[in-house]
């Protein structure tokens, strides 16, 4: 393993005091119980549950969601996560963490998203917009962390987990919890967590340049319970990624040292975020109220590119995005006119306030103001025949340099749903869409140089699927399988395009987004496989050709094939597992540009359990097997001024972490 000895004995030091914490509380414990922990992810594009994501040793989105149907998650760079769900982007997307709005867009060579894998709790994605209670073009996905009374086991009433982790290709990460009752009804915990990163390597043997820095997550939170349906909870997120990154973290770090030498810009990129909530579980009407506030900010000290800069970014440049808003949603069971009916209502409010500063020099302010009710009613007109009508109604204020205006309309949605027996069901919807125009990015001077059509529209659209779900039980086998076929289309598609001028922001035409997602599973006693193909194609059905990014790339990722096994072998209380994702060329670009390039990874991991030493876990993995030299389609990728982009992933990764809750 490469290592910096300095780091090497930080981290041989957490994984060993894990280890031997548990050894020192042998004597004291006698009651066999379960670790709680590890991420459960839950997909509409899939029919399998929840599924425990702690095998992984997530350090990156892309390590719990790249093998979801419909799902990408592109950048290797700290500072670069970027989600994309059947081609669209983050933009297109409407991401929570606790119920907190993460919509923002920071700089075009960074990601929007600061978010710590260790500390999810689950994550709910919702490929498609597929129902009135959404807000986005092309889907969603749900954040939610640890709470502490979730943490504590039968009969406790406060515990702690230590936790240490090695990889060698090449970063280091530790963290401690606290958790507990403080009284009968009131629950805390505190968390932390570091992420020490060097430059790793590709699959070729390349070093990158300009990723090496320090991840940090802090989480508190509080919770009281004044009776068993009811529930108050605050907490306070702080996330900072420090480091001397590399100019364009999106880029390859051979790009970065050919644009501009060696020089590094010292970075920090921090989110606090602060939510106070209420939760109804009821037997007839559950829901929950959220009120947030989520800030997030760059810091980039760009004094060290003169000479490469303008002269006006040579200084300490900031840029902020501060969303503070609330929503609610609840569902009522109530019989109506013989009929079960599910009722589901409720409100989402979101203030965005972005500003950034060059040197002590204030550049721009600019406002969104976004509010939303909706209604959705799922009526059983058997207990196995459903169809659900919803209309919502979206308010969207665009206060900015490049105009004043608001937005606002009026969409719906239909679904129905039939278990035709106990094993097959058929469901399909439709739902209409809408989208003001996005605030411009928020660390670079683009207000200066950019324009809005003074006759430019909100995006607006039709998205529909039909599927089915199959699961049949043979004895001790169960098979199960969903499939889906979608179509999105969106009118009056905005992009960025250029002119004398400068740049415009305007209706390009329409598009046209359409694919499937297929996934089947095969259980046998400790033994379970999945197998999942999904594609998405992306067009301007107005021009002709393939929609692309803010890069000038095609959107698209191509056709992806992943397969996961699993076997539970309770002898020796392990999990053994095995990955495979299979990426086929892309092919659907802009004329004259290179195609996106097929590639495939593999992954091993194995999680030991102790049965002797209550509480202790020791997961070893190795990611990238075959050492393959690989772009993400979701990445940076193509070339400019001769020098080619592309954003490789890191090669063959051993990892090893322990982890002891007591």
């Amino acid at each position: 393993m490469k290592l910096a000895p300095n780091k090497h004995a930080k981290v041989y030091l957490a994984v060993m005091l894990a280890i031997s914490t548990q050894v020192i509380a042998e004597e004291t414990s006698s009651d066999e119980s379960v670790v709680v922990w590890g991420t459960s992810v839950a997909s509409n594009s899939e029919f399998l549950g929840d599924q425990d994501m702690s095998l992984k040793q997530a350090d990156h989105m892309s390590d719990l969601l790249r093998d979801i149907p419909g799902v990408d998650v592109g950048g290797t760079h700290s500072l670069t996560q970027r989600i994309n769900i059947r081609s669209f982007g983050e933009s297109d997307l409407d991401i929570r963490l606790d119920g907190a709005s993460q919509h923002a867009n920071m700089f075009h060579h960074i990601g929007n998203l600061t978010l710590n894998p260790d500390i999810l709790k689950s994550v709910d994605i919702e490929v498609g917009n597929n129902s009135v209670t959404q807000s986005s073009l092309g889907g969603s996905v749900s954040f939610e962390t640890k709470d502490g009374k979730e943490l504590l086991r039968a009969g406790e009433k406060f515990g702690a987990r230590v936790y240490g982790g090695i990889a060698s290709n090449d970063n280091q990460q530790g963290s401690l919890t606290v958790y507990g009752l403080l009284s009968d009804n009131v629950d805390a915990m505190a968390y932390g967590n570091i992420v020490d990163r060097d430059n790793f390597e590709d699959g070729d043997g390349t070093e990158t340049y300009g990723s090496a820095g320090q991840v940090s997550n802090a989480l508190f939170k509080i919770g009281y319970e004044p009776s068993i349906n009811h529930r108050f909870e605050l907490s306070y997120d702080m996330y900072r990624d420090s480091g001397d990154y590399n100019p364009r973290p999106d880029m390859s770090g051979a790009t970065n040292q050919a644009f501009s030498d060696d020089l590094l810009i010292p970075t920090d990129y921090d989110r606090d975020t602060i939510t106070g909530s209420y939760e109804l579980t009821g037997a007839n009407t559950s829901g929950k109220v959220t009120l947030f506030s989520s800030e997030t900010k760059i810091t980039r000290d760009e004094s060290v590119m003169a000479g490469v800069w303008p002269e006006d970014r040579v200084s300490v440049n900031t840029a902020t995005n501060h969303n503070i808003g609330a929503n609610a949603q609840f569902q009522s069971q109530l019989a109506i006119a013989n009929f079960n009916n599910q009722l589901t209502y409720g409100v989402d409010l979101i203030d965005q306030n972005t500003t950034s500063s060059y040197g002590v020099v204030k550049f721009m302010e600019e406002s969104t103001r976004s509010s939303a009710v909706f209604i959705e009613d799922k009526i059983y007109f058997t207990p196995d025949f459903s169809i659900t009508a919803g209309i919502r109604y979206d308010n969207f204020n665009r206060d900015a340099e490049t105009s004043d205006t608001t937005f606002n309309d009026i969409t719906w949605g239909l679904a129905a749903d039939w278990d035709i027996n106990d094993n097959f069901s058929v469901f399909a919807s439709t739902r209409s869409l809408f989208k003001g125009p996005e605030l411009l990015e928020t660390f670079i001077k683009y207000q200066d140089v950019t324009y809005l059509d003074e006759d430019i529209k909100a995006e607006t659209g039709l998205n529909s699927q039909i599927g089915a779900r199959f699961s049949q039980y043979f004895g001790a086998h169960i098979i199960s399988a969903s499939a889906t076929v979608f179509k999105t289309d969106i009118n009056d598609y905005i992009a960025e395009t250029w002119d004398t001028d400068g740049y415009l922001i305007e209706n390009i035409g329409d598009a046209e987004i359409k694919g499937f997602e297929i996934s089947t599973s095969y259980g046998y006693n400790a033994f379970l496989s999945k197998l999942s193909y999904s594609r998405s194609e992306s067009n301007n059905t107005t021009t002709d050709t393939a929609l692309l990014d803010g890069n000038g790339r095609s959107m698209d990722v191509g056709d992806s094939i992943a397969l996961t096994l699993d076997y539970q072998a309770d002898s020796i209380n392990t999990i053994f597992g095995w990955t495979s994702t299979i990426v086929l060329e892309e092919d659907n670009v802009e004329a004259d540009s290179d195609v996106k390039e097929a590639y495939n990874t593999h992954d091993l991991y194995a999680q030991w359990t102790s049965s002797s030493i209550d509480g202790l876990q020791i997961t070893f993995g190795i990611d990238n097997i075959t050492n393959e030299l690989y772009v993400s389609h979701a990445s940076r990728t193509g070339s400019a001024k001769g020098y080619v982009l592309d954003d490789y992933e890191p090669g063959r990764n051993y990892k090893l972490s322990a982890s002891y809750q007591f």
